[in-house]
């Protein structure tokens, strides 16, 4: 059986600016739904069962972006092109892209018509590729519905109607809807020396629970509110347009997080390059999570209502450079003398790396999770090789 390794960050996040109504312009839902769909759940990403013309497809469910297709999907279906917007993606990087309507959208049973789509006009999409998708189902098609995702049975509930789901007022938060894509956001409680308030995208493409934009942690830090680990220079990040830029960024924890009536205790996080902090979807490991965009409320049914994220963590952090693994972020202060930004990463323990597809990396978990100490073998930006070990150990 092939051994495969998931051990970096990735994530697409699409912003548009200056077009407040470009992603709502002729959308047309019906009324009084209720269905449920089955999901796959693959390196915390949902995959779902889309129908476009009689035929079905699969996308991905992310509500940190709009809807988003393939370029080759674009070809098969019909579309009408509205025009060409500029983009943001989670990088922060910018690009322009087409934006069609699709006549008609089955999610589940329910039709969604004249539904705004950018176009993705990448030939090599790491997502799209590995995770054999033909698109993305966006906030922006989700805007008058409620949505609910249950990851024990692996099922989502869609619905205009929140009397048809089992919700908890008590468990319920005030829900944002921000920009033309209608991005969902929520604030949370922090607490470090001081207390603090974070309003923070609730985004089901992210793979982790909690990331810290460098904008917030540097808003926040000057009240304390996070113990500051580690400082390192590289990049990890991948968004749509490419690998994020290589700047400084920090390894920090925060004493208590709490997410409506649910404190996470001992949470860890690296800061990125993008404006928003963000709750990822390894925040449906822990409770049932229910976005009501028709109702501008937010719900988090949890299994506990404390939780302990405290976890030993490596020194650095992988990334992808040029379809190969490579080292991201170097944090630990005795592997600075050892490895860099950009070594490409050759062995992990007895695992040949270079043999093994970019995929995947991308779709399996990691063979060392359970491993405090690993050999890793990389070739540096001079063609040496080297081989070290890199323990895990708690953040200090």
């Amino acid at each position: 059986m092939k051994k495969t390794v998931a051990v970096f960050f990735l994530f697409i996040v699409t912003q548009s600016f200056g077009q407040k109504n470009v992603f709502k312009k002729g959308l047309i839902i019906e009324k009084n739904y209720y269905t449920e769909i089955n999901f796959e759940f693959i390196s915390e990403k949902i995959i779902i069962p889309i129908e476009i013309e009689n035929k079905v497809y699969r996308f991905m469910l992310d509500t940190g972006a709009p809807n988003l297709i393939s370029a080759n999907l674009k070809s098969i279906i019909k579309t009408v092109s509205i025009k060409n917007i500029n983009v943001r993606d989670a990088t922060n990087r910018q690009n322009s892209l087409e934006i069609v309507s699709i006549p008609e959208i089955n999610f589940g049973g329910v039709i969604f018509k004249n539904c705004p789509t950018l176009v993705d006009k990448n030939k090599d999409n790491l997502i799209f590729d590995c995770f054999e998708i033909d698109g993305i189902i966006g906030s922006n098609m989700l805007q008058k519905s409620i949505v609910q995702i249950d990851l024990k049975e692996k099922v989502i509930r869609l619905t205009d109607t929140k009397k048809k789901l089992n919700l908890n007022k008590e468990n319920a938060a005030k829900l944002y809807l921000i920009g033309g894509q209608k991005s969902p956001y929520i604030w949370i409680n922090l607490k470090g020396k001081t207390n603090a308030r974070e309003q923070l995208l609730i985004d089901t493409g992210m793979k982790g629970f909690y990331d810290l934009s460098l904008k917030n942690f540097g808003i926040l830090q000057k009240n304390d509110i996070y113990k500051v680990h580690n400082e390192g220079i590289g990049s990890k990040s991948i968004g749509l347009f490419g690998v994020a830029k290589k700047s400084k960024h920090y390894r920090v924890s925060v004493e208590d997080l709490k997410i409506n009536n649910t404190t996470f205790i001992n949470v860890t996080t690296e800061t990125t390059n993008d404006s928003n902090s963000r709750i990822g979807s390894e925040i449906l490991k822990y409770g049932i999570m229910t976005i009501d965009f028709l109702n501008k409320k937010f719900y988090f049914n949890s299994f506990e209502n404390t939780i302990n994220l405290q976890e030993k963590i490596l020194g650095f952090s992988p990334t992808i450079i040029n379809n190969k693994l490579a080292v991201g972020i170097v944090w630990d202060g005795d592997l600075k003398k050892e490895i860099s930004f950009g070594d490409e990463i050759i062995k992990l323990n007895t695992l040949d790396v270079t043999k093994i597809d970019i995929c995947d990396f991308i779709t399996s978990k990691t063979i060392y999770n359970k491993k405090d100490t690993i050999e890793l073998t990389v070739k540096t930006s001079k063609g040496l090789l080297k081989t070290l070990l890199v323990e895990k150990t708690l953040p200090k």
